[in-house]
């Protein structure tokens, strides 16, 4: 009898617990727009997803060809790019790219940092996108210049 009731209330412990572990913390990620740039029509966003001391870095873009466009993480804003990536990305292929890079989400999102797409491997100074890796800012058309500010981003717990 006292057999039974230990395995009841064993049992009714891990009916109770499995909500709990259902509700467990999402990884933190954010997500910026990614706008078009040099009349590319290519917009989409970029999510970064928090990985530890890593960040998952997932771009998107609708208007991509089907053929490798590389993207990195650079210093500097859409305004103000410095040419010298500090974090290469996988090359965008039919409009997405996967990559984890050695840094941590809250190093990359409080300001200071662009996301930007160029037309192909073999033209290189042709930006096709670009997204300020910041919490605010506001919106400036690209299509006919190499860059601007990029909208707010969003977040999602």
């Amino acid at each position: 009898m006292l057999s039974n009731r230990i395995f009841i209330a064993g049992a009714l412990a891990l009916v109770l617990a499995a909500p709990l572990a259902a509700q467990a913390k999402k990884p933190d990620s954010k997500t910026f727009p990614l706008a078009a740039q040099n009349a590319s029509g290519e917009t989409g966003s970029v999510t970064l997803t928090a990985d530890g001391a890593k960040t998952k870095v997932s771009v998107t873009l609708k208007g991509a060809p089907a053929a490798a466009q590389p993207a990195h993480i650079h210093p500097g804003t859409c305004a103000k790019l410095d040419p010298a990536p500090k974090y290469p990305l996988s090359n965008v292929v039919d409009g997405k790219s996967e990559t984890t890079v050695d840094a941590p989400i809250a190093s990359l999102v409080g300001g200071g940092f662009a996301v930007n797409v160029h037309k192909s491997t073999t033209d290189l100074k042709d930006y096709v996108a670009c997204g300020d890796l910041a919490s605010a800012g506001s919106m400036m058309k690209t299509d006919s210049m190499k860059s601007g500010a990029m909208p707010a981003a969003t977040s999602s717990p």
